[in-house]
């Protein structure tokens, strides 16, 4: 008995060595990034190409954000992220990169100061989470070393991540980003839109507050910013038609403004079938924004 156990070890041991030596990535859950800015620590995992880099050579970093109702960790679960990335990086079709996916909760991933809301986590994530990204792993310690992507929630959660810390990413990559757009008065969106963010912006909600942080309210700041990230919006055909048209808004909107912006309408709906099959042409689009060798030293 325990010599066939032994051997059911070694094999599953041939096993993984084999798949590593195949250039399969590591995933790893369960980590934490201290923020003294929330006052807590982020959590997220993150995947990590096989083999390690040369010495003196460094990692490009994605960070991916979930949706609400999400976790940290979502886009290797849900989305089954880690076997997509190693054929792609087996392919050639993109190189060995980090991809790092925090967790939020349901905080809109704007800053949020009122007692019990979610804290400053549009600042914490510009800083302390990348920090400490930097800090652990052989990373391109720059701004064109680094992108930002995410799914519904965290769609609009990279754009504003972009248009707020513009020094930090080179690109922003929204996916069926929930790009809801201002609230007017007697706006009929006032019968869900205040439960949708519920104690974001207020308890009772405030239009206001909600409108002063909105992606489309703050988009003209990326006209006076020294560094200007590229956007990327890809949605399926048979997603939330309002979210098909604030995608292409959105990207018209960049347009007017002389920013780099790309639209990708496909087959697919608001799930994370579809986002499986967006996020290799997404990344095939920002490799060649991406320097890995910036920040060495």
């Amino acid at each position: 008995m325990k010599l066939k156990l032994v051997a059911a070890l070694g094999a599953a041991v041939m096993m993984l060595a084999g798949s590593a030596a195949k250039g399969a990535g590591i995933v790893e859950f369960g980590l934490k990034a201290e923020s003294p800015i929330l006052g807590r620590p982020i959590p997220y995992a993150v995947y990590k190409p096989f083999p390690a880099p040369a010495e003196g050579e460094r990692w490009p970093v994605v960070y991916l954000l979930h949706g609400t109702t999400g976790a940290d960790g979502d886009w290797f679960t849900w989305g089954n992220l880690a076997p997509i990335l190693d054929r792609a990086i087996a392919d050639g079709r993109i190189p060995p990169l980090v991809v790092v996916a925090p967790g939020a909760g349901d905080s809109w991933y704007v800053d949020n100061p009122d007692p019990g809301g979610f804290g400053l986590i549009d600042t914490a994530f510009a800083t302390d989470l990348v920090a400490a990204i930097d800090a652990t792993l052989p990373t391109a310690k720059c701004r064109a070393g680094r992108a930002i992507g995410g799914v519904s929630m965290g769609g609009v959660g990279a754009v504003l991540q972009a248009i707020n810390h513009p020094d930090t990413y080179t690109a922003a990559m929204s996916f069926a980003g929930a790009l809801h757009q201002p609230l007017e008065k007697a706006d009929p969106r006032s019968r869900w839109i205040p439960d949708l963010y519920r104690n974001i912006f207020g308890t009772p909600f405030d239009r206001a507050r909600f409108n002063a942080a909105n992606a489309f309210t703050l988009m003209p700041k990326l006209k006076r910013a020294a560094d200007k990230p590229a956007f990327y919006f890809a949605i399926g055909d048979n997603d939330f038609p309002d979210l098909i048209t604030a995608a292409a808004e959105y990207h018209i909107g960049l347009q007017q403004i002389g920013m780099e912006t790309t639209l990708r309408v496909g087959p697919g709906r608001h799930y994370w079938d579809t986002w499986q099959q967006q996020i290799v042409p997404a990344l095939e689009w920002v490799v060649p924004k991406l320097d890995a060798t910036c920040g060495r030293g």
